[in-house]
C-alpha cells in the first residue's frame, strides 16, 4: 500500500515535470538546442571521447577549461543512442528539465512542515522560470549539475538522519560526479564538509573520520582530473587571468541577477547589491535560527538553505579572484531553487503555529509574492518567446548565425583555405560549428605571449563578427598597427581581413 500512496502523493510533481519537458520541445522547436561556444567544446570533446578516445576539443587540444564530467556523460548518451549530441540534445534536456521539477517536488514534499499549495506554488515557479527555461534549451553542463545539487540534498538528509558511512560515502560520490562536471562542485565539496562540522548530534571523533572520508571521496574525481591538465598542458584549469572586478563590483552584478529574478524591480536596478545582501542574510537568518533552536536543523530546507549560503559566498570569492564572465543568471542558476526555498520555507511553521490573524496575514503574504512572481515570469517569458519562435534560440543555431553572409564566405572562398595561412576569429568556435573550418580565438590584450606569436606570422587572416565582439581581445584598430591590412571584404553580419607583414613580399 505504501508505494502506490507514495505515488499518488507526486502526481503533481509528475504533472509540473511533464509540463517542463514539453517547455523545452516547444522552445527548441525552430532551431534546435541552443549552442553557445561552451556547447561546441562539450559536444566536440564528446564526439573525439566517444570516436578517438580522448578529451580533446574540436581544435584537437586536450580540453582543459572545463572538467571532462560532462562531455564523458554526453558520450555516452552518444553510445547508446547512436545519435550525435545535436540530434539528442532537446529531448534529452528536455527529460532533465523534467527530473529536476519532480525532484524539486520529492524534496518538497518531504519538508519538516510540507503544504500543497506552497509545493504548488513552488512548481508553477520552476517551471516557468526564465533562470531554468535558458538552462535547458542551451547545451550546457549546468544541465547536469543542477539535478546533481538537489541528490546531494537528499544524500545530506539521510546521512544526518543515520550518520552512516553509508551516508558519507553517498554524499561523496555525488559531490565527487558535480565536480567533475563543473569546477564549482568545489562548493558541494564544501557545503558537505560544513553540515558536518555543523552537526551537533555527532561526537567530534566521529564527525572528523567522516569529514575526512568525505573529503577524500568527494575530491577524488576533481582532482584526477586537474591532473590530467598538469600532465597534457602544464596547467590546473587552463590559463586563467587575475580578477578585474572586486568584491563591491561583483555584489552588484550578484544583485543584478535577483532583480532580473524577482518582478518587483524595474531596470536599471538602483541598489543591486542591497538587494543580494539582503537575499544572503534572509537565508543565513534563517539558517541559524532553525541551527541554534535546534529544531528542523538537518531538513531538507535547511539543507537547501545552507547550500544558497556556501554557493554564494564561494561564487562571489572566485570571481573576485579569478577572471571570468560577468556574474549572470546562469552562473548562479545553482543558487535558483535553494533561494527560494531558504526565502519562503520559514513560513511553512510560522503558519502552523500562528493564530488566525497571522495566518491570514501570511496567506495574504504568500498570494501576493506568488502572483507577482508569476506574472513577472510570463511577461518575460512572453517576450522571449517573440524572438524565439521565429528565430530560434540565441547562439550558434539561431537563424542570423545559420544565415550568416560572413560564414557563407568561409565556407566557399578557396583563399581562406591556403595550407600554412592562419585564421584567427572573436567566434572561432562558431566558424568550426558552422563550417567545418578550424580556427584560433584572436588573442586577449592581457596576453602578451599571444599577442607575439600572432604577430611573428607573416600572414592571416582576421574574421570579425559583430555579434561577438569582445572588448577584451585584440581590435582591427590595434592589429593595423602592426600588419599591413592588404584585403577586406565586408558582409552584413561582419568582416574578413587579410592582413601581411610589411616588407616580408
Amino acid at each position: 500500500m505504501h508505494r502506490p500512496n507514495c505515488f499518488i502523493r507526486e502526481i503533481d510533481s509528475l504533472v509540473a515535470a511533464i509540463a517542463g519537458f514539453l517547455l523545452i520541445y516547444l522552445w527548441t522547436r525552430h532551431s534546435g538546442i541552443g549552442v553557445s561556444p561552451d556547447s561546441i567544446v562539450y559536444m566536440s570533446t564528446a564526439a573525439n571521447i566517444r570516436h578517438h578516445g580522448v578529451i580533446n576539443d574540436f581544435t584537437g587540444m586536450p580540453m582543459m577549461d572545463f572538467p571532462a564530467g560532462y562531455p564523458v556523460f554526453l558520450s555516452l548518451i552518444m553510445l547508446m543512442t547512436g545519435l550525435e549530441p545535436m540530434q539528442f540534445a532537446p529531448i534529452l534536456n528536455g527529460l532533465m528539465f523534467g527530473a529536476l521539477i519532480f525532484l524539486s517536488g520529492w524534496i518538497m514534499g518531504r519538508f519538516s512542515y510540507p503544504s500543497r499549495w506552497y509545493k504548488w506554488s513552488m512548481l508553477s515557479i520552476i517551471v516557468l522560470s526564465p533562470c531554468l527555461l535558458e538552462i535547458y534549451s542551451m547545451l550546457w553542463s549546468e544541465t547536469l549539475f543542477l539535478i546533481l545539487i538537489l541528490f546531494f540534498f537528499l544524500a545530506a538528509r539521510r546521512y544526518h538522519l543515520a550518520h552512516d558511512w553509508k551516508g558519507v560515502i553517498w554524499m561523496g560520490v555525488i559531490a565527487a560526479v558535480a565536480g567533475a562536471v563543473r569546477y564549482a562542485g568545489i562548493s558541494l565539496i564544501l557545503l558537505g564538509g560544513f553540515l558536518m562540522l555543523t552537526d551537533l548530534r555527532t561526537y567530534w571523533k566521529k564527525k572528523l573520520w567522516h569529514i575526512l572520508g568525505f573529503g577524500l571521496i568527494s575530491i577524488s574525481l576533481i582532482v584526477l582530473n586537474v591532473y590530467r591538465n598538469r600532465l597534457v598542458t602544464g596547467t590546473l584549469t587552463g590559463y586563467r587571468e587575475k580578477a578585474v572586478t572586486g568584491l563591491g563590483q561583483n555584489l552588484q552584478h550578484f544583485g543584478n541577477v535577483f532583480c532580473d529574478w524577482l518582478p518587483f524591480f524595474d531596470d536599471p536596478y538602483k541598489y543591486p547589491a542591497l538587494v543580494g545582501i539582503v537575499c544572503l542574510l534572509v537565508c543565513l537568518a534563517a539558517w541559524l535560527y532553525r541551527l541554534i533552536r535546534q529544531h528542523d536543523e538537518y531538513s531538507c530546507e535547511q539543507i537547501a538553505t545552507a547550500h544558497f549560503i556556501v554557493y554564494a559566498l564561494f561564487i562571489l570569492i572566485v570571481a573576485s579572484i579569478s577572471r571570468f564572465q560577468t556574474l549572470d543568471s546562469r552562473l548562479l542558476s545553482p543558487l535558483f531553487i535553494s533561494w527560494l526555498w531558504g526565502s519562503s520555507s520559514w513560513i511553512l511553521p510560522l503558519f502552523r503555529r500562528g493564530g488566525k490573524k497571522v495566518r491570514i496575514g501570511l496567506v495574504a503574504l504568500g498570494v501576493a509574492a506568488v502572483g507577482c512572481m508569476l506574472y513577472g515570469q510570463l511577461v518575460l517569458y512572453r517576450f522571449n518567446w517573440e524572438g524565439i519562435k521565429y528565430a530560434g534560440i540565441p547562439g550558434y543555431t539561431e537563424d542570423q548565425w545559420t544565415g550568416s553572409q560572413t560564414m557563407d564566405f568561409i565556407r566557399h572562398s578557396p583563399e581562406l583555405h591556403q595550407p600554412g595561412v592562419s585564421i584567427y576569429s572573436n567566434a572561432f568556435e562558431g566558424i568550426w560549428f558552422l563550417t567545418g573550418v578550424v580556427s584560433d580565438l584572436i588573442p586577449h590584450k592581457d596576453l602578451p605571449w599571444d599577442v607575439k606569436d600572432m604577430m611573428k606570422e607573416d600572414q592571416f587572416y582576421v574574421v570579425w563578427f559583430d555579434d561577438a565582439t569582445n572588448a577584451d581581445l585584440l581590435s582591427i584598430e590595434t592589429i593595423e598597427k602592426t600588419k599591413h591590412k592588404e584585403k577586406e571584404y565586408h558582409f552584413n553580419d561582419g568582416a574578413v581581413y587579410y592582413f601581411t607583414t610589411p616588407g616580408a613580399h
